[in-house]
């Protein structure tokens, strides 16, 4: 590490030679090709002349002394002019003080002029004019900011200029001294408020450019749907059904699989949002006004008053605290999670159906019937106590009790507006005769007759409250209002009931009219459905009726089910504490073989008597620890809560059968009177490889094939996986494992759900989903598919303001499993399967070699990257580690986190290389060649690992290593660079590209409109590490003030290379 200014100078690549590839160059090219690089016209690139056309003499910008001089290199660029435009990036930012307000005006007058004309959807230009509009308003009000400060703060405003300007030239020239002024400006950063203003400016760019990202897909989304445009990958319902039907396929056929069809989207607490909830919401509303800017019929009037609501917005971001300061509890993020289902979901559920209804019937076929919907939303917020001791059962309980009080107060509103929508007054005489005889007398009993109750301070209520007053507030002749009024009073009971529950934490008893489950409101409302249907009604109730009961059918009476995961040792625990208690010989149940142990299980499991007294472990259990009791505190709280709100058991850590037995047990011993689906998650490439046994064990049991009644679920855990043997060994133990497993099921006659634990990044399994489930192992899918939607990926799919995003991500997974399960690939060739194979255990050996065996890479981990600092973030209420250890212990999500920092991103990439280099020396090349071609498991495997080498950046991380890394440890940063440029070259190679995203135009369009944000703040990033590790290391009596601003700025460039990079972990 270094601390001397002109210490710093990047070092040239290795040159690396493969068979059949061209040496590496001195100099890696930028990220993309500078004739590419116009994304923002704010950011114009100058086509370069003799390589350095509008870049500011060396001279003019360092002093007599050699040091750098950053007011001669600003003032030197500034004097430049490009096609007649300031490289500013607003007008506003050249501005004196007295002139700022007239240049916003002219700013806003030229949006308006802009909005005036028609313009067609074309690939760049409305995402150009959303982020010149975003960009320059946030300048603006960052120039007004400092100015307010006094003029010592006008150098704040010239760093930030310096920095925008010297990251357009790097990019234009990619050139090493280009890249060596960006660190020069870096280095004259010295005050803590200039460190947070300017990582701050930044952050906000990077995040507003998502937005308006994010924005131009669904405006290329729906103009792809009105005919105006086209799309990279066709993911509407109607494109795989126009497939599916190309390729001979009945519509009859179509309907009746998608009917059986079910993709259940996981919801999952994991820290992986940076972004605080505060600002979360004032995003989504300049997503909403992003979205407005679209609408043709604003008039100058309205658009004028909409920008001005962008800029209101904007502003109110600047002036709010980016930084959590206290970590959010379980309760915290199960309400985030159920704020995303409450106002996205519910309406993007409905909305999405009737997309699916109307293709169905553009093929000549019905409608879904209304108790029929392709997906289904689950989560885990509140209910994944897996190393999180936070999560206790009194939390699991909360958080359901929660989810009952929003869903019955959402159900409310919809009955409300239902009883004035639903006026009509023909309906069948079966229904009116339903109605007389049996909806009428239930209203209408005498008051003496209907026991009532009362909840806490609350009003007495009852069924009969509401009609108390007039028993006739709806005649005969308007029936389904009868009906209606009658339902929404038992919703209004639940609604005050649960809502009692959550504020005092007191349950009392339930009162008269309780909703308890779904058939409560389901029976009547469908009763009105078909009555409307049969009586001539049904466009009436193909409306908000259809909606509520489609409602009914995915959300239920919680909103999201819920899924208990704990890990498997903690289960061994508690029965070795209940074999301990009643006295089984000499040993307990933790030293028993696996044998003898599914051999007591299966006996107890077939066993009436009860296994331990009702009132242990309370009463006797002094030797049991407080860990053990909260595990059966759990499973009494299963049992209490019911089966309607739950979902699955699943097990972290599973390797035996009978892991999954305990779990059994368990849930009987503990009063689970319907027990829960035990889902075992196989996490590590051991545990992968031995799944296919320890299902067979399970499978040969007659007590467990009679449990699970012909249906099994399976987790696969793509994380730990792949921090365990590296992405390529990873994704070939997942496939492997997943043809087994598949085909052991069916041989048992067991219909097997694969459940995917995908994180956000590809290192965790993340990446595009449409072409990550097209291509999995033929026959695996049929019709079923679990996900894992986690963290900052539960925003990108669901959140954002954008009701666009919701109902295109539900298109997206049901049109790609649809396809994977009616037309599968090919299964690959014995060739290529060995091929892979082959290259599995080389690439996991090469990265084995580097990550576990060489024993200063942990120490290496720590001082490259902020690996240490990430709990100042205070994203998730879990502990990064599992407990005390090295890489084996640290959870998956800080492990990519960190490295997703620093641009290095070695989980994803590191071993490949390698692995591609040995195939092809061997004069393999044809035969990958013919893979990529061919085989879509491997060509998205390339595809993705390509997406990730292009967004890193081996000159940042060898920055992060010049200021952070002691000299002992810089030979695994020279090997990691080696190996990075090995796994270019060779992916480049295989794939038959000349740079990378080649052909992926979409993503490409995205990398380029950040990266020009992204290295200031990578490099502020390295400098605050540098100054907090160095301040730590030798403390002073300096200010606490500053220490809180250095602390903070850390933060805020986090989050915004989070952003930049697309996710966290």
């Amino acid at each position: 590490m270094s601390d001397t200014a002109s210490a710093y100078s990047p070092s040239p690549p290795p040159s690396v030679g493969t068979n059949g590839l061209t040496a590496s160059s001195p100099s890696p090219p930028p990220l993309i090709s500078p004739s590419v690089r116009r994304i923002n016209e704010l950011l114009a690139t100058p086509e370069p002349s003799n390589g350095t056309a509008g870049v500011p003499s060396r001279a003019a910008s360092t002093s007599s002394d050699g040091e750098f001089d950053l007011s001669a290199f600003l003032g030197g660029l500034m004097a430049k002019r490009v096609d007649g435009k300031s490289f500013s990036v607003d007008p506003a930012l050249n501005a004196k003080p007295r002139a700022l307000k007239s240049a916003r005006k002219e700013s806003k007058v030229e949006n308006v002029q802009d909005a005036s004309a028609q313009k067609p959807v074309e690939f760049h230009g409305p995402l150009e004019e959303d982020l010149k509009v975003l960009t320059s308003t946030l300048m603006q009000i960052v120039k007004e900011h400092e100015l307010e400060k006094g003029p010592e703060s006008e150098r704040t405003v010239t760093l930030i200029e310096a920095f925008l300007a010297a990251s357009r030239n790097y990019h234009a020239t990619g050139s090493d001294e280009d890249f060596k002024t960006l660190t020069k400006i870096a280095r004259q950063v010295h005050e803590p408020t200039d460190f947070l203003e300017i990582g701050r400016t930044f952050s906000e760019l990077l995040t507003l450019g998502e937005i308006a990202e994010r924005q131009h897909r669904i405006r290329r989304w729906r103009a792809y749907r009105r005919g105006e445009s086209t799309l990279h990958f066709k993911q509407t319902i109607s494109d795989a059904f126009e497939e599916l039907l190309n390729a001979g396929l009945t519509p009859t056929q179509i309907r009746s699989t998608i009917t059986d069809q079910m993709v259940n989207l996981t919801l999952t607490a994991h820290p992986t949002q940076a972004t605080r909830k505060t600002l979360l919401g004032k995003y989504y509303n300049i997503a909403q006004l992003l979205a407005r800017r679209d609408e043709s019929l604003l008039t100058p009037d309205e658009y004028s008053e909409l920008l001005e609501s962008l800029e209101r917005e904007i502003f109110a971001i600047w002036r709010s605290n980016t930084v959590r300061r206290k970590r959010p509890t379980p309760n915290d993020e199960a309400r985030t999670g159920l704020e995303v289902v409450e106002t996205v979901l519910w309406k993007a559920v409905p909305q999405f159906a009737r997309s699916l209804d109307a293709a169905l019937e553009a093929m000549g076929t019905e409608a879904l019937d209304p108790d029929v919907c392709p997906v289904r939303i689950g989560t885990w917020i509140g209910g994944d106590r897996d190393g999180n001791p936070f999560v206790t059962h009194k939390v699991t309980r909360d958080v359901v009790n929660f989810a009952r009080w929003r869903a019955a107060a959402l159900y409310f509103q919809e009955a409300d507006a239902l009883l004035f929508d639903l006026s009509v007054m023909r309906s069948t005489p079966e229904f009116r005769k339903w109605v007389t005889e049996e909806v009428v007398p239930s209203i209408q009993v005498p008051d003496k007759k209907h026991s009532e109750a009362t909840l806490g301070g609350m009003a007495t209520v009852g069924i009969n409250s509401y009609f108390a007053a007039d028993n006739h507030s709806f005649g005969q002749e308007e029936p389904y209002r009868v009906v209606l009024a009658w339902v929404r009073e038992r919703l209004r009971i639940t609604e005050r009931y649960y809502n009692e529950i959550v504020s005092t934490h007191v349950v009392p008893l339930p009162p008269p009219g309780l909703v308890t489950k779904v058939a409560d409101i389901w029976d009547p409302l469908k009763r009105c459905y078909d009555s409307l249907c049969a009586s001539g009604s049904a466009l009436i109730a193909k409306g908000r009726l259809l909606d509520v009961l489609r409602r009914l059918t995915v959300f239920g009476l919680t909103l999201v089910k819920l899924d208990i995961r704990q890990e498997s040792t903690e289960h061994t625990e508690a029965l070795d504490a209940i074999t301990r208690y009643i006295g089984l010989g000499p040993d307990s149940y933790k030293s028993w073989s696996e044998k003898d142990r599914v051999d007591w299980l299966v006996q107890e499991l077939q066993s009436r008597r009860p296994l331990v007294p009702e009132t242990w472990p309370e009463k006797d259990g002094e030797e049991v620890s407080d860990m053990t009791k909260e595990v059966i505190k759990t499973f009494r709280t299963l049992g209490q809560i019911g089966r309607e709100a739950l979902n699955v058991y699943v097990i972290s850590m599973a390797q035996t059968s009978s892991d999954i037995l305990a779990v059994y047990l368990l849930q009987k011993t503990f009063g689970v009177r319907e027990p829960l689906h035990v889902c075992p998650l196989f996490e590590t490439k051991a545990d992968l490889e031995n799944s296919l046994a320890t299902m067979q064990a399970l499978y040969s049991l007659p007590w467990y094939k009679k449990q699970i009644k012909g249906n099994q679920e399976i987790m696969l855990g793509y994380s730990d996986s792949a921090k365990d043997a590296g992405r390529l060994a990873s994704v070939w133990s997942l496939w492997v494992a997943q043809e087994s497993l598949m085909e052991l099921s069916n041989q048992n006659g067991v219909r097997l759900q694969l459940f995917h634990g995908r994180g956000g990044t590809v290192g965790r399994g993340g990446g595009p989903q449409h072409l990550a489930i097209l291509s999995q192992p033929p026959g695996t899918i049929n019709g079923r598919m679990r996900i894992t939607i986690q963290g900052e990926i539960i925003d990108t799919h669901f959140g954002g303001g954008l009701l666009g995003t919701a109902v295109q991500t539900l298109e997206r997974y049901t049109n790609a499993v649809l396809i994977a399960t009616m037309r599968p690939v090919a299964a690959p060739k014995p060739t290529w399967r060995a091929m892979f194979s082959e290259l599995s255990e080389a690439s996991c050996d090469a990265y084995r070699k580097i990550v576990f065996q060489n024993p200063q890479f942990v120490e290496y981990l720590r001082a490259a990257t902020p690996n240490p600092e990430l709990g100042m973030l205070n994203i998730g209420s879990r502990p990064s580690k599992r407990r005390a250890g090295g890489i084996e212990t640290l959870r998956a999500i800080p492990w990519i986190f960190s490295w997703n920092q620093t641009r290095f991103q070695i989980p994803v990439w590191l071993g490949i290389g390698t692995a591609l280099e040995n195939a092809i020396e061997k004069g393999k090349l044809p035969l990958l060649l013919e893979m990529y071609d061919q085989w879509p498991f491997f060509k998205s495997t390339m595809a993705l690992v390509q997406m990730v080498l292009a967004k890193c950046d081996i000159r940042i991380a060898e920055y992060y290593e010049h200021r952070l890394v002691p000299d002992n440890l810089l030979p695994i940063g020279v090997e990691l660079r080696k190996q990075f440029m090995l796994t270019r070259d060779t992916v480049l190679t295989v794939s038959s590209q000349h740079e990378m995203l080649e052909r992926d135009p979409v993503v490409r369009r995205a990398i380029e409109a950040r990266v020009p944000f992204m290295d200031p703040i990578n490099l502020l990033q390295a400098e605050l590490l540098h100054r907090i590790r160095k301040a730590n290391e030798t403390p002073t009596d300096g200010k606490a003030s500053d220490d809180i601003l250095l602390n903070d700025s850390l933060i805020v460039t986090i989050q915004g290379i989070s952003k930049g990079m697309g996710n966290t972990g």
